[in-house]
């Protein structure tokens, strides 16, 4: 019935919707919430590029290491300040709240900024300031995004999230192409030192936008928080996780660690670079445009990847091939950045800022796509919880880990280098691109190890009766199990996903194990002939 009712559509704002794979019941709360993402996202990312190009002008790049380090203590912790608020009020007005606290800092740091006179334990106010407007904008990103998710998932039930979310979540991108190429404009009419309160205004009309959205669904956002009875809640500890659901765990950890490392250590270096670049007294502001036409041109590629290419690349390539795009990538980029500043043809410079186009194009989009569905085959009592472990915990502690390789890295070229003679920073950059080229190959090995338990985990949920059509993404699920049956060498494997297709799949089997006989051993043909004949 509804699929009738939708090709009777004519209007255009019919076939909008259609084409955006909404329903019209979805488009108020949708176009709501992709405002308010979009209107903060807009502060934050002007606050950002502000804060970048008056930390690197007046302080240097050196100092970079310690905010990844403090900002992974910040964001842990406001991780935490956010959930005890869940306890004392209503959700519907913590998600405002919380926005209101992301901008009341921003109007006090303008009164700090450029006060060099004052001094606190012996550090300028200004220096202190422009520190503390950093790993607050490093927090406030944090918490966006997750106040962003929970009030998604409050709004939306999970058939309608999977369609609503990625457009909701594009406002970020949207954001990048608007505050970049805008924010040239704002220096000329408002100056460097006055983004911060222009920021905190965007936040604030967000946070309005977002108070009238939880108020007329405020049925969406219970009073208080669920009740888990005594008797289930050890179900949903994830103390006892061992055998291969722990080996599945870690490895799954240590991908977003990596590739926060890697994340960081590009963005450290490409900073730096930049700092080089921009020797002049007026280096802040041409910092700051260069980064907003950066911002610019970079989120225009996004909206277009993730509007058009992710989901149809997921389906083509599958979601390991498409997480082994951003390692392979920064592989080969990092050995033409490497082999372009040995040899004269262009500076490590080049290099970087391709490397950090490249991998801000597919991090925000290619490993945001795939990223979800390595959680899928985890048993649905834990797998919030170790999502929570990862996003709210491993994470910010891999950017403090990153602080310190950084660290650790400037120390042993101090060390090794005469940093007086001429080129050490050329060679200082081709130390990180090294280390860059190795996070590469590790993230390369850790998708391997994830990829060769996928399938068995996914086996053992369905065989427990644990996993359902709206848990997976089932086009996925499937050719990972044929690409098993095709190159695994393990008959066991092979039998357990001739099993799974016959549980997820019984209308398509007979298709899909048909083509794949001839390559099968004979036992492996017996029992799929025997799932074809009963289905």
């Amino acid at each position: 019935m509804e699929q009738r009712s939708l090709k009777n559509y004519t209007g255009f704002g019919d076939k909008l919707l259609i084409s955006l794979n909404l329903r019209s019941e979805e488009v108020e709360r949708t176009l709501l919430m992709f405002a308010v993402y979009t209107l903060t996202s807009v502060g934050l990312i002007w606050l950002e590029l502000s804060t970048v190009s008056l930390f690197l002008d007046q302080y240097g790049a050196d100092k970079l290491p310690w905010i990844y380090i403090a900002s992974a203590v910040i964001g842990s912790g406001l991780g935490f300040v956010y959930s005890w608020l869940q306890k004392v009020m209503p959700l519907r007005r913590v998600i405002v709240v919380i926005l209101l606290l992301v901008a009341a800092p921003l109007f006090l740091f303008r009164f700090g900024i450029g006060i060099e006179s004052v001094q606190i334990a012996g550090l300028s106010l200004a220096f202190l300031t422009t520190f503390m407007m950093w790993l607050w904008v490093e927090a406030c990103y944090l918490l966006n995004d997750l106040n962003t998710s929970i009030t998604a998932n409050q709004l939306f039930n999970i058939r309608e999230i999977k369609r609503t979310y990625p457009i909701i979540s594009s406002g970020f991108l949207v954001a990048g192409v608007i505050s970049g190429f805008s924010l040239p404009l704002v220096l000329y009419f408002a100056g460097l030192n006055n983004v911060t309160i222009i920021s905190g205004l965007m936040i604030v009309f967000g946070s309005g936008i977002l108070l009238f959205l939880s108020e007329k669904y405020q049925q969406s956002f219970p009073d208080s928080s669920r009740w888990i009875p005594e008797e289930d809640e050890q179900e949903f500890s994830t103390r006892n996780i061992k055998g291969p659901l722990k080996g599945y765990i870690l490895p799954l950890i240590i991908f977003f660690v990596i590739a926060e490392v890697l994340y960081v250590l590009i963005d450290f270096q490409f900073f730096y670079q930049l700092e080089l670049q921009n020797p002049t007294t007026d280096g802040a502001s041409k910092i700051a445009t260069f980064l907003g036409l950066f911002e610019g041109i970079l989120s225009t590629c996004q909206v277009a990847t993730q509007w058009f290419a992710s989901s149809r690349l997921v389906e083509r390539i599958g979601v390991f091939g498409t997480a082994m795009i951003l390692p392979i990538g920064g592989i080969v980029l990092g050995l033409f950045s490497f082999t372009g500043a040995i040899t004269g043809l262009f500076s490590v410079f080049i290099g970087l800022v391709i490397l950090r186009f490249l991998d801000e194009l597919l991090h925000y989009t290619l490993i945001e796509t795939t990223g979800p569905v390595l959680f899928q085959p985890l048993p649905e009592n834990i797998r919030s919880d170790v999502q929570t472990m990862v996003n709210g915990v491993a994470e910010p502690f891999s950017t403090g880990l990153s602080g310190l390789i950084i660290l650790v890295v400037l120390w042993l070229c101090n060390l090794t280098l005469n940093p007086s003679q001429s080129g050490f920073q050329d060679r200082q950059g081709l130390i990180f691109v090294i280390a860059i080229l190795i996070s590469g190959f590790l993230w390369l090995g850790v998708i391997w190890l994830i990829r060769s338990q996928y399938v068995g985990l996914l086996v053992r949920s369905a065989g427990k009766g644990r996993l359902g059509v709206l848990d997976v993404d089932m086009r996925a699920l499937k050719r990972s199990v044929v690409e098993t049956l095709e190159k695994g060498t393990s008959e066991e494997d092979k039998r357990s996903c001739i099993e799974l297709l016959s549980q997820i799949d019984k209308k398509n089997v007979g298709e899909i194990l048909a083509p794949l006989l001839p390559v099968m051993s004979s036992e492996l043909q017996r029992q799929s002939l025997e799932v074809m004949l009963n289905h």
